[in-house]
């Protein structure tokens, strides 16, 4: 049997950043640790390794952790980063679902998750040491070891921050982005780049995002409530170009602002089909100030900082198939601020019919 991954050193602390550690990162060193361990145990020849990873099968899911040849010994594993408390009886659920016998790869599971795992005999590795395998041949436990890194290095809330506030909303928009490179999401959601990996990190440890094989966005009612809070406080302000007003209350019936590459925000969106209700407030998204002030002069907006009628910049990708559509999150968002209390009827009506789709786990 042969390893399809070199033997890194073991405090190579290149490997565990945060709590986020790319998968084929997480099965190198936790392949290492579990080596480590077990040659102290288990006498093989020429200095072989007593585990190895084959790929498997491509009727499988996961990759399957196979023993020296010469001990009968394969369970297919399941690689997670990171693995929250609050998840464990999914992530129990998931592993079982690979194989009764699966084994957990993860960077870091803490003494009280080591516990419960060995309560219910699941098998783990993780990137520090610590692991439980037990079998007719192995009783292998090991916990309680913690990189100091791992400690030290705990950012929370930089998920939202404008720039993770940014990628939130690209992922419910395009899950693509959950599997893309760190260069590509800089790249497409316009982040820098060193930006990516520290919200990926708190979006990992915080729950939000489960990788049982295939990454998903989990508790999404409460990211998007989360996102919705950060959206409205940090980022949509550091977006606005410009506020107006009008002397015609009813300008906006007939104006457009898709001649000038902009959309209407949530509450003229909600307002134009349904006759009884007015927007007090007005938000319009462009892609340049420039779109924005043709616009204005178009329909005779005056400028005017106190005013109710907001022109903001867009933050996201255009979509070519539907450049003139706002998305639901930007049109929930905005009709929960504003100021006519008769919106949040609007507002939960919407949630219902429009957003709701979006936040299935």
């Amino acid at each position: 049997m042969f390893s399809i991954f070199e033997r890194l050193p073991l405090n190579d602390a290149s490997l565990i950043k945060g709590r986020f550690v790319e998968k084929d990162k997480i099965i190198q060193q936790a392949l290492n640790q579990l080596n480590h361990y077990a040659d102290n145990k288990i006498h093989v020849p020429d200095g072989l390794p007593v585990f190895s990873i084959e790929q498997a099968s491509s009727s499988d899911t996961g990759v399957l952790l196979a023993a020296y040849d010469e001990i009968n010994f394969s369970r297919k594993i399941v690689v997670q980063s990171w693995a929250p408390q609050k998840d464990i009886d999914a992530l129990i659920a998931q592993i079982k679902s690979v194989s009764p016998t699966a084994i957990l790869f993860a960077d870091f599971i803490n003494p009280v998750m080591a516990e419960k795992f060995r309560r219910r005999s699941i098998s783990f590795v993780d990137c520090v040491g610590n692991l439980h395998i037990k079998d007719k041949q192995f009783n292998f436990y090991v916990k309680g070891k913690k990189p100091s890194d791992l400690r030290t290095k705990r950012v929370r809330g930089r998920a939202f921050n404008t720039a993770g506030l940014k990628l939130i909303f690209a992922m419910f928009s395009q899950p693509k982005f959950l599997y893309a490179t760190y260069r590509d999401i800089s790249r497409e959601v316009n982040i820098a780049l060193g930006s990516v990996g520290p919200v990926m990190d708190d979006l990992y440890a915080s729950g939000y995002i489960l990788d049982d094989g295939k990454r998903h966005l989990v508790n999404k009612n409460r990211l998007f409530e989360r996102w919705v809070d950060g959206y409205l406080e940090k980022l949509r302000p550091k977006q606005i170009l410009a506020c107006y007003t009008a002397e015609d209350e009813d300008w906006w019936k007939t104006a457009d602002p898709t001649e000038f590459r902009g959309v209407w925000g949530g509450e003229v969106v909600i307002a134009k089909p349904t006759p009884f209700m007015v927007p007090e407030t007005i938000s319009l998204y462009f892609q340049s100030d420039a779109d924005a002030r043709d616009f204005a002069s178009r329909y005779g907006l005056r400028e005017d900082s106190e005013g109710d009628i907001c022109c903001y910049k867009t933050f996201w990708a255009q979509q070519p198939e539907s450049p003139d559509v706002i998305s639901p999150m930007i049109m929930y968002a905005d009709i929960v601020d504003s100021i006519n209390p008769g919106s949040w009827d609007v507002a939960k009506t919407f949630y219902g019919e429009a957003v709701a789709h979006l936040l299935v786990d």
